[in-house]
């Protein structure tokens, strides 16, 4: 052991200590690829500006009105497919089911035919809720005033296009003119 103490003794004599100011170790410096005599080749380079590395969420611009026009123009012509589709659908409806007459063009047309003033039209089946449709083939009942001033009671009947009185002693009420 004594060969390795008077190894790192003369080493020690062979190196000065550093002062407690002066720096002892370079880790941090970094000493360049080629040495100073040679120059980098290629002429003037721009100086390099310092760049970020790029954001994966960067935020997204305003759409502008043509980009607005192109990506919804598929989704309203769809709608419109779909309203025109619905209403081709209510209209085909409408014509295979017209078999209803709203009631006071009903109770209008029998005033006007007739010597009588209808003041309401009754679904015998919910006498309570005010007919506001009349259906081609069902009974009705009616109650309305005749030139009499009397209030009377009667059954209206209907088929598609043509409507009835009749008075509960079956006897139709008549047109104007007596029918002729």
């Amino acid at each position: 052991m004594s060969a390795v103490n008077e190894l790192e003794r003369r080493l020690d004599a062979d190196r000065p200590h550093a002062g407690p100011d002066e720096r002892t170790e370079t880790f941090h410096e970094v000493k360049p690829d080629r040495p100073p005599s040679v120059r980098p080749t290629g002429g003037p380079r721009a100086a390099k500006t310092k760049t970020r590395p790029r954001d994966p969420w960067s935020p997204v611009p305003r759409p502008t009105r043509t980009e607005w026009r192109r990506a919804l123009t598929p989704m309203i012509l769809q709608l419109l497919g779909v309203l025109l589709l619905a209403l081709a659908a209510l209209a085909g409806w409408r014509a295979a089911t017209w078999d209803w007459t709203p009631a006071d063009t009903v109770m209008r047309g029998v005033d006007a035919t007739r010597p009588v003033r209808v003041l309401r039209v009754i679904d015998p089946d919910d006498p309570e809720t005010p007919v506001r449709v009349v259906h081609a083939g069902r009974r009705y009942a009616i109650w309305w005033l005749d030139a009499d001033a009397m209030v009377r009671t009667g059954m209206l009947l209907t088929r598609p296009g043509l409507v009835s009185v009749a008075t509960s002693d079956s006897t139709a009420v008549l047109p104007e003119g007596g029918g002729a």
